[in-house]
């Protein structure tokens, strides 16, 4: 098996945990551009979060956004996976429940096309009891920065596969780095999964390689290991 690309999740796995850019995580990224192996980003964020950064780190790989809802590219053409489905309904019971609910910052400002996304003021189980009550076309998952509300084939899994069509690879040959649950649907194609150090468990089970410091560093470390291991350098 030849690995030749990289997905990885940005808040968490690139970044220190109150979310800044890591400067280990930026040189390892740019090191693998400069040997052939082209990054994607992959994350839960809006499409504008994802399509900027991709310019500002310097990715040349597709950017997959909204937890796979979104896939775009350099020159920002989009392709939507997903659309808002029944997540207006979720919200407006939601709220009468739980007045303190409240939703990202991202979804006031219109930036959301396929799901919504809520601040972690309630349970991630309470939002998944309401959708079993009204019997929701939805599926909530917390990314631990966020609750995401979408279609249950709204995922990074299914994100990775369309992004793997504009490269003209397979996601076999995808190695993927993540930190969250919402990583795991990424963990089911990809050829080779690396789990940061602060991980949860159930996603370390999965990893073919848990690296040993979290965060921005244990991205470098593993994207390190994947040059090494694939004979990049």
């Amino acid at each position: 098996m030849k690995i030749k690309a990289i997905s990885v999740d940005i808040d968490g796995t690139i970044t220190y945990p109150d979310r800044k850019l890591h400067e280990k995580a930026l040189e390892a990224i740019r090191k693998a551009e400069e040997v052939g192996l082209p990054v994607m980003l992959v994350t839960g964020n809006s499409a504008c979060f994802a399509y900027t950064a991709s310019i500002l780190i310097g990715t040349s790989g597709p950017f997959i956004a909204e937890d796979g809802g979104v896939i775009g590219d350099k020159q920002n053409n989009r392709i939507f996976l997903g659309d808002m489905g029944d997540s207006m309904i979720l919200w407006s019971e939601l709220k009468k429940r739980y007045p303190q609910a409240e939703m990202s910052d991202t979804m006031k400002f219109g930036e959301r096309r396929a799901g919504l996304v809520l601040k972690r003021t309630v349970p991630v189980e309470a939002v998944r009891e309401i959708i079993r009550e009204l019997g929701l076309n939805l599926v909530a998952v917390d990314s631990g920065y966020a609750i995401h509300v979408k279609q249950p084939h709204v995922n990074k899994g299914e994100g990775l596969k369309k992004a793997c069509e504009i490269l003209g690879i397979t996601p076999k040959e995808v190695a993927h780095i993540g930190d969250g649950e919402n990583d795991l649907d990424a963990f089911e194609v990809v050829g080779y999964k690396i789990a940061v150090a602060q991980a949860p468990e159930i996603l370390k089970k999965k990893a073919d390689y848990v690296t040993s410091k979290p965060y921005g560093e244990g991205a470098a470390e593993g994207i390190m290991h994947l040059l090494e291991k694939f004979g990049y350098i």
